[in-house]
């Protein structure tokens, strides 16, 4: 759908200035939702809008004036088909970005846009051999322990071992060297950790795969491994079980029905504003400048 021009003017929302710049970065976004969203329709695939895309459609019906992401997500069942199909559908301007097509230690997927710039950090000194247009993130939803299923006590201990091996294989070597009891056999274990990090990820997507319906509650599984003061708490399972669509900018979007129970899991009260700055404060982002023009002129 084409965005009409009158959205890219400068306003004040909620008290915070959007700009021209702010508004053209939406713009990208919202078109990457848009075929993001064609596609998951095309093959049947069910997502959620999630974490502030969520509190923006149910308190602004938009963006958080602030914010300046879309995120969404998938149980673990679609978001693999969605892994498989992805790579083919989104061709170019668009590219699909997982840790098998970049070789980057994450467990979800961003869409891109290689017509604009989002140059994280930790990747700008891989420049234009990296894509770093601006994206959207897709998170998939594991089960997780929910107090009920005693046996996720050790199916999260497996879970957390798995994704260790993959971002910190020495913490584990380290931990067989002192005969620590580990959850997974030393045999495996050492044979494991000789596998490529892709070869590694298969395996632990496949292991929590294995893990679907064992459980009542759902999470972005590293929110469980590392949690802190900003993580979303699990949530439970049943209350994605309806969707409804929420007004989010000119679109509309699903959300959970009971999205004012995830809502306030997450956030307490979540109506209240607290005006801050985005998750991508530390991002160079750039609407109308390539990712490799981006880099051509800042490498001179």
């Amino acid at each position: 759908m084409e965005i009409n021009t009158s959205f890219y003017k400068e306003e004040i929302r909620s008290g915070f200035l959007v700009t021209e710049k702010r508004k053209k970065i939406w713009a990208v976004e919202l078109q990457m939702l848009e075929k993001f969203d064609e596609i998951c329709r095309k093959y049947s695939l069910t997502y959620y809008v999630y974490y502030g895309t969520l509190l923006g459609a149910v308190r602004h019906q938009g963006f958080i004036p602030w914010d300046d992401d879309i995120d969404v997500i998938m149980f673990r069942d679609d978001y693999e088909r969605f892994q498989t199909i992805a790579p083919d559908e989104f061709t170019e301007p668009y590219f699909f970005q997982n840790s098998y097509t970049d070789r980057v230690m994450w467990p979800l997927s961003k869409i891109r846009d290689s017509r604009t710039t989002a140059a994280e950090p930790q990747f700008r000194h891989l420049g234009s051999s990296f894509h770093q247009g601006i994206f959207i993130d897709i998170f998939p939803f594991d089960n997780v322990k929910d107090g009920v299923n005693p046996q996720f006590e050790t199916i999260e201990q497996i879970q957390q071992l798995l994704w260790l091996s993959i971002v910190n294989p020495e913490a584990i070597i380290k931990a067989m060297e002192e005969g620590q009891k580990l959850y997974l056999g030393t045999d495996f274990l050492i044979n494991h950790l000789q596998k490529n990090v892709q070869e590694k990820f298969k395996i632990f997507e496949s292991f929590n795969r294995s893990c679907l319906e064992q459980s009542k509650k759902v999470n972005y599984l590293i929110e469980e491994i590392y949690p802190d003061e900003v993580s979303c708490k699990s949530v439970e399972k049943d209350w994605f079980h309806d969707i409804i669509y929420l007004p989010f900018e000119h679109l509309q979007i699903p959300a959970p029905a009971e999205y004012d129970k995830i809502l306030t899991q997450c956030y307490g009260n979540y109506h209240q504003f607290v005006q801050g700055g985005s998750a991508h404060e530390d991002i160079m982002l750039e609407p109308d400048i390539p990712y490799k023009e981006y880099f051509m002129k800042n490498s001179l």
